[in-house]
């Protein structure tokens, strides 16, 4: 510690040792400490001594409390690995502990200080406030220490007795972890090492966390997919925050987020941490985590969020990307599976509306048109003696030695 006024230890008689560390000054040559009763009388800067404090008295101090320590006028001590057994105070205040500056000191620089980091405090008492520490306009710190119940049970109400500045007590676990800790009046009791780390879906950016509780939820758009989280991380276009135990299903959640999973097919997310993804429109596609694109020509999806789109079926088409529906091929025309465009019968062949493919007009009947809807008889639209094959485009006259029936057949002999 170091001090520019009086500092005193105070205790019982019993077995126990204390380290002294005068801390650092800008001007060293000038720090010199003695304890009284000629224990110590040329202490000077970095100066370590074992201190037997058993055969010190314990009524040196000029205002009785702190059973072990008791830190006044502008003192900053620090106190690290101890253990605190059997203190205690008759008729004053802070079983172990009792740490006071004037109620002059309004500066907080000027106030005294005590940091115990990985310190235990085990049966204590005092008659008055405190009966492990008390301290009065003066700040009192408590890094990964712990406080000893009495048989195992709760610590009562006023443990911890601060008048002016409220104490500063934490767990020493580090960012992403919190401590196995109980409230001790405005303060905390910590199993001294004892970490558990941050649920999924939350984290700690700090150290010093006492409770679950002070794990946070990660922000709108961030998650953390493991335990344990000092920050939360961001979730890349494509993709949307949601909770493991959902489905995949393009609806994430707010805060609080577990995982950054793929858009699924027929939805997409262009931004970076979304929590939702958006249905393609009709007319549209997407494939897992891809953007939604039009349909392509001869191709169509008739609802929003659709996986893929459709090939045009037979004897329909698409003519433009984006489709909704396919058209209907008209009479005259068909189309293969996923047209863009419907094809004219060939002449010899006519088709009905929606047609996969043309057919041939029957032998004795042609059609001589591209694009043709019905056949012709030969002998009706021509006249006697007219015939054909079937698919013909036109109509032939029999030969000689020939004559017609069923076509033109030869005479017989």
């Amino acid at each position: 510690f170091s001090a520019t006024e009086q500092v005193c230890f105070d205790r019982g008689q019993g077995q126990g040792e204390y380290v002294i560390l005068v801390t650092e000054d800008p001007y060293p040559n000038n720090i010199q400490w003695t304890l009284s009763e000629g224990h110590v009388v040329d202490g000077t800067a970095h100066d370590l001594r074992h201190l037997d404090f058993t055969t010190l008295k314990a009524d040196d101090c000029e205002t009785p409390g702190g059973g072990a320590a008791y830190l006044k006028g502008g003192v900053r001590a620090s106190f690290s690995d101890t253990t605190f057994k059997r203190t205690s105070v008759a008729n004053g205040n802070g079983g172990a502990v009792t740490v006071s500056s004037e109620l002059s000191k309004m500066n907080v620089t000027d106030r005294s200080t005590a940091d115990f980091t990985r310190c235990t405090f085990e049966d204590f008492e005092a008659d008055f406030y405190g009966q492990v520490a008390s301290t009065s306009n003066a700040q009192l710190r408590l890094f990964d220490s712990h406080l000893a119940a009495p048989d195992g049970i709760s610590l009562a109400a006023g443990t911890v007795f601060a008048f002016g500045d409220q104490p500063d007590c934490q767990s020493g676990c580090p960012a992403g972890s919190y401590g196995t800790c109980e409230s001790v009046d405005s303060c905390v009791s910590c199993k001294i090492g004892e970490c558990s780390p941050c649920p999924i879906g939350t984290y700690r950016s700090e150290s010093g966390a006492v409770e679950a509780a002070d794990c946070l939820p990660c922000p709108t758009g961030t998650f953390s997919g493991a335990e344990g989280a000092a920050q939360c991380g961001g979730c890349e276009v494509g993709a949307y925050v949601t909770l493991v135990s959902r489905p995949v299903n393009g609806f994430g959640v707010g805060s609080g987020g577990e995982a950054c999973i793929t858009c699924p097919a027929g939805r997409e997310s262009n931004e970076t941490n979304s929590i939702e993804c958006s249905s393609c429109s009709a007319g549209s596609s997407s494939t897992d985590g891809a953007p939604c694109a039009e349909c392509e020509i001869g191709t169509y999806a008739q609802v929003a969020g659709s996986e893929r789109c459709t090939e045009c079926d037979f004897g329909k088409f698409g003519a433009s990307a984006g489709g909704e529906t396919c058209i209907d091929c008209g009479a005259g025309t068909y189309s293969a599976k996923g047209a863009a465009s419907c094809t004219d019968c060939v002449a010899g062949t006519v088709s009905g509306a929606a047609a996969a493919k043309c057919t041939n007009c029957d032998a004795g009947k042609y059609s001589n048109l591209t694009g043709g809807i019905q056949c012709f008889d030969c002998e009706i639209t021509i006249g006697k003696g007219y015939s054909s094959l079937a698919g013909a485009s036109s109509c032939d006259v029999c030969k000689d030695e020939y004559y017609m029936y069923d076509g033109c057949q030869p005479c017989p002999a």
